[in-house]
């Protein structure tokens, strides 16, 4: 083995591979319709836990893997690995091949692996080791957690919900779901895929569903748009005051049986901004703050956001991309977040030369590019988000946060995008959240 890590160090030392991660929100699916409700991954066939063991140490980098089996009906399958608490930034090497390398230990991540899989035995292996951007996590807060909690591998069939955004809007006192679902279609020739959704109230009516038929390319992706009325509801907008939230399935359907649920809640309206204040629903939020990271358990950590809600606070600031069901827990309590990429540089935040401040360092352009997207993407669809921070408040200014602000604005029309250190320069919407 010894031998064998030292071929794979060589191989990452003399890559030159951008991180392959696959940049979407954060789901996993499941098998039957009661379990997606309940997060229940206990009778899903393809959602296997990903805990990797210590194989060995070389030199400064520790290799941990995990053997998996991939049984022939899997075949029709692509394979995801979602990791995230991995302390350390890793190199993810497949069957003695290089996946991606990722520099961020912070934001949760999904890799496709089926380019990588073959039949039977697969080696997984992370080789764990000092991030070659260390200068971006000076001012991250460390984790508390244990190692490579919440990790897991998951099969969706190779035509499949790749991706969606959802959203509820307010047209008079009307409300419309928009909802743009991403198929993907990985056989060579073109496939029509049943995709169906339903959606239910905050009092758990059933308001509307369909199935639709929609054509895909081979190997693309393409995107089902709906756009149907939800009728008079106004009463449920969505705020820290009155944290009504729906609720959401789609699922797709193979040999006229429903497959492949993924289900999540979504709040009516939207977040916007103005004058320099954050807005729900057209209305200016009395901001009361506080930083907070999800380090704990679900169960502790819903404690802790219920004891601070009691307080007032209505809104939370963490100090980088926190898990998944954090984001759940203040949608469902009404709590307001402020999303923020994992980029905490806390040297020279004030020199504008170039290369003074890693925020204006073109050379490191691409990392940070990669954060921002990996944070907006994942979260994207929690109702609980209101503004996006591009980084620590101490993180500088520079090239690297006009790309990242330019970006960010790209994508996202509605909520405020936030450059702390902008220091009255044109890439920030609002100055600081305190």
């Amino acid at each position: 083995m010894k031998r064998f890590s030292t071929i794979i160090l060589a191989l990452v030392a003399c890559a030159t591979l951008s991180a392959q991660q696959v940049y979407r929100t954060e789901f996993s699916v499941f098998d039957l319709r009661e379990a997606a409700l309940r997060n229940d991954h206990s009778k899903t066939e393809r959602h296997i836990r990903f805990a990797p063991k210590t194989i060995e140490a070389v030199g400064k980098v520790e290799v941990v893997g995990q053997t998996v089996n991939m049984p022939t009906a899997w075949s029709d399958y692509n394979v995801y690995l979602h990791i995230q608490n991995t302390i350390k930034a890793y190199d993810l090497v497949v069957n003695e091949q290089l996946v991606a390398s990722v520099e961020d230990s912070y934001t949760p991540a999904d890799f496709l692996l089926s380019p990588y899989l073959r039949q039977g035995d697969n080696e997984i292996l992370l080789l764990l080791r000092r991030s070659q951007s260390i200068e971006l996590h000076n001012g991250s807060k460390s984790n508390l957690v244990e190692q490579f909690r919440g990790s897991y591998l998951f099969a969706q069939h190779r035509k499949h919900i790749f991706d969606y955004d959802a959203r509820i809007v307010e047209s008079g006192k009307t409300l419309n779901l928009e909802l743009d679902i991403a198929v993907r279609n990985d056989f060579n020739f073109e496939e029509v895929v049943q995709v169906g959704y339903d959606i239910y109230s905050p009092e758990n009516k059933l308001i509307d569903y369909a199935v639709r038929e929609f054509p895909v390319a081979g190997r693309t992706i393409d995107t089902l748009r709906i756009r149907t009325s939800l009728g008079e509801e106004s009463r449920f907008l969505w705020s820290d005051k009155n944290p009504k939230l729906y609720r959401l399935t789609l699922y797709t359907k193979r040999d006229g049986k429903p497959r492949e649920y993924i289900s999540f809640r979504l709040g009516a309206g939207t977040s916007t901004f103005a004058d320099g204040k954050l807005l729900r629903n057209g209305k200016a939020i009395t901001v009361k703050s506080a930083r907070y990271n999800a380090r704990t358990t679900y169960n502790e950590a819903l404690a802790e956001i219920k004891a601070l809600k009691a307080t007032g606070v209505n809104i939370l600031l963490p100090d980088n991309p926190q898990p998944e069901w954090f984001y759940d827990i203040c949608d469902g309590l009404g709590i307001y977040v402020v999303e923020r990429a994992n980029i905490n540089p806390d040297e020279n935040s004030t020199n504008r030369k170039i290369g003074g401040t890693p925020s204006n360092n073109p050379e490191l352009v691409g990392e940070y590019l990669a954060r921002v997207k990996a944070m907006y993407y994942r979260t994207r669809n929690h109702s609980c988000i209101v503004a996006y921070a591009l980084g620590g408040d101490a993180a500088g200014n520079g090239y690297n946060m006009y790309k990242a602000y330019q970006w960010l604005k790209g994508v996202e029309k509605q909520r405020a995008v936030i450059c702390t250190s902008a220091d009255g320069e044109w890439n920030t919407d609002i100055d600081r959240i305190e």
